[in-house]
């Protein structure tokens, strides 16, 4: 059955990745199609600033290219669909509109609340140090309701930054019930938590630096370097860990968003006279 998954699946998912100026890949992660949009984590929203986007897909392997897609950060943002009434379902949609993606086929979602604890699920994507597409298998093992009252889907699957976005599919159907969470684990609030830390010590060293000299050593900049490194070693501490279960953002909800930003859609398109 993960083979008919892959064999049906792997078309549709792709790797999103944010590059620099000098072409350093600086964070990625997955997305699949869904009608005419790109299906996301709401993570993407968290990218401020690059200079280039590119969404890749594979080739049956699972690593072979088989096109990718390039823009610039601007008509990336222009193709980010925010809608105020879903901003707070966790995922989100990137307009394909005029980008000639045709041998890209939709994926089918699951538009009713009929998961279980027991179900048998699959899903496709990425890790973000590695450019190759997995399939992963598991089981929903429960649902989490967090402190906002929104449901979560938690499955036995490991997970690794750049699964986030992924499609999470009932074995059974094909359907997709889920999209895979960034901010979901715990281990990933306490990674934000610790940087945030990191962030607000180089604040305060920054504003004391130059003010102090013992032996021509500013003592400032030797903590200022420290914690640089501190941050640098959680980054790849964070980067290369694997999460032993994941959280997952319920979808169906997105036949409303999907109505909605269609709605927005016609309504921006010029009149024909």
């Amino acid at each position: 059955m993960y083979k008919n998954i892959w064999e049906d699946s792997y078309r549709s998912v792709c790797s999103i990745s944010f590059y620099t100026d000098s072409g350093i890949k600086f964070n990625s992660l997955t997305g699949f199609r869904v009608q005419n949009y790109i299906v996301t984590d709401e993570f993407i929203y968290q990218v401020k600033k690059c200079n280039e986007v590119v969404f890749q897909f594979v080739e049956n392997d699972g690593y072979t290219p088989s096109f990718s897609v390039r823009m610039t950060f601007g008509e990336f943002n222009e193709r980010l669909n925010r809608i105020v009434e879903y901003e707070n379902e966790g995922y989100a949609l990137i307009d394909l509109d005029n980008l000639e993606i045709d041998t890209v086929p939709s994926l089918i979602t699951e538009f009713s609340a009929s998961s279980h604890i027991g179900q048998s699920i699959a899903l496709l994507g990425f890790h973000g140090d590695q450019e190759n597409m997995s399939l992963k298998s598991g089981m929903i093992s429960s649902f989490v309701k967090m402190e906002t009252g929104k449901r979560y889907v938690q499955f036995d699957a490991a997970i690794k930054q750049g699964n986030s976005g992924s499609p999470l599919i009932d074995l059974n159907t094909g359907r997709v019930i889920g999209v895979v969470g960034y901010r979901l684990s715990s281990f990933t609030r306490t990674y934000e938590a610790f940087k945030n830390i990191i962030d607000e010590n180089l604040r305060l060293l920054k504003k004391s630096e130059g003010k102090m000299n013992i032996m021509d050593i500013d003592p400032i900049q030797v903590l200022i370097a420290n914690q640089n490194q501190l941050k640098q070693m959680s980054r790849e501490f964070y980067r290369t860990s694997m999460m032993n279960f994941g959280l997952a953002h319920e979808i169906y909800t997105l036949k409303g968003y999907l109505e909605s930003v269609e709605g927005v859609s016609k309504r921006k398109k010029p009149v024909q006279i």
